[in-house]
């Protein structure tokens, strides 16, 4: 009896399984909780049952698979919130991107209507120049003028009033000296010459005189409207200056309405419609800015990433289990095949011990 339970067929042991299959042993190794399931190897050998060892490995995998489990849980959930976090953003820029539009729609609006203004402002513009240099021409020609009229109407007033007094002496010498002897006429000839030209003299000084007082006043009266021409183009080019300003508003405008267009454009092009509104809806639902959000997608995809990989090690974590498993079910069944020859050994071994003669 004794020679017959020492030749019964030994149960495997850990050495058995590491030569055996190795690489189910490295696969054990690779759990994080591989120190635990390894604590479960002398119990095992203890109790001859690797049964044990086996629960302890499938227990480890449950563990690693609960904590993959909540840490891809809490990296979706923190995606989520960072989803929220890019949405509110994005309804904040599209919010600033409207009230943008609007602003530069109230200034084309501001443009065009002091556009209307410059067109009748612009009519004046070359004029300034015209209007200057006849300003510095205006005083000499006006005493030019002056001067040329009122010497014309004294030389005419001069004339006349000679030619009427030289006829009324010449009818009153031809009264007086009827019978009066030649030396007589050529004094009174003299005398009327030398009178005639006290009176020329005497009417030429008043003439002079009246003349330099009309031309005092007429002087003053175009000194006047100098300093009104020169006031008036102190105010035209006070206006031009104005003009100069608006002009350059006008440029600034215009490069705006121009950046405006491009604008425009560009979200034609990226939208497929030339609508503002439309456009803008567009870019609501379907467009996100890059420049603004593109850390934030960086992110995103790095979490996709690492989403992709935790899948990854999940896929390869239940070919591992399901390779335990195929390892755990051949060693279940030698271990039940072990137990059917021992019990069949222990059967034959009773009915040999019966069938001995006493």
């Amino acid at each position: 009896m004794l020679m017959l339970k020492r030749s019964k067929k030994q149960g495997i042991g850990w050495d058995y399984i590491k030569e055996r299959h190795p690489e189910v042993v490295d696969e054990l190794k690779t759990l994080r909780d591989w120190d635990s399931v390894k604590s479960a190897i002398p119990e095992s050998e203890t109790i001859r049952d690797y049964s044990v060892l086996a629960l302890e490995a499938v227990a480890a995998t449950i563990r690693e698979l609960r904590i993959d489990r909540e840490m891809l849980a809490e990296r979706i959930e923190i995606l989520n919130r960072k989803f929220e976090e890019l949405s509110s953003s994005h309804k904040e820029s599209t919010h600033s991107l409207e009230k943008r539009i609007k602003e530069l729609e109230d200034q084309l609006a501001e443009l065009e209507q002091r556009t209307l203004f410059l067109d009748s402002v612009e009519m004046l513009v070359p004029r300034l120049n015209e209007i200057d240099e006849r300003m510095e021409r205006l005083s000499a020609e006006i005493l030019r003028r002056v001067e040329e009229h009122y010497s014309k109407r004294m030389d005419d007033f001069i004339r006349t009033y000679i030619e009427e007094r030289l006829k009324s002496f010449e009818g009153e010498l031809k009264r007086s000296i009827f019978g009066v002897s030649v030396n007589l006429s050529e004094t009174l000839l003299r005398i009327q010459q030398h009178y005639e030209e006290l009176v020329a003299e005497n009417v030429r000084l008043r003439s002079v005189v009246k003349e330099r007082e009309e031309l005092k006043r007429a002087l003053a009266e175009k000194e006047r409207e100098i300093e009104e021409l020169k006031r008036k183009l102190a105010v035209l080019r006070e206006m031009s200056k104005r003009v100069n300003t608006l002009s350059k508003r006008l440029s600034d405008y215009e490069a705006k309405l121009a950046e405006m267009s491009r604008i425009q454009k560009e979200l034609a092009a990226l939208t497929g419609t030339r609508d503002v509104d439309e456009a803008l809806n567009i870019l609501k639902t379907q467009f996100i800015p890059k420049s603004k959000f593109e850390s934030t997608l960086r992110e995103v995809k790095g979490i996709l990433s690492e989403i992709e990989e935790i899948r990854q090690e999940n896929a390869r974590l239940r070919i591992e289990n399901e390779k335990l498993k195929e390892v755990l079910k051949t060693l279940f069944q030698e271990r039940l095949e072990e137990s059917v020859g021992s019990e069949s050994e222990e059967t034959s071994s009773s009915s040999f011990d019966d069938n001995k003669p006493g």
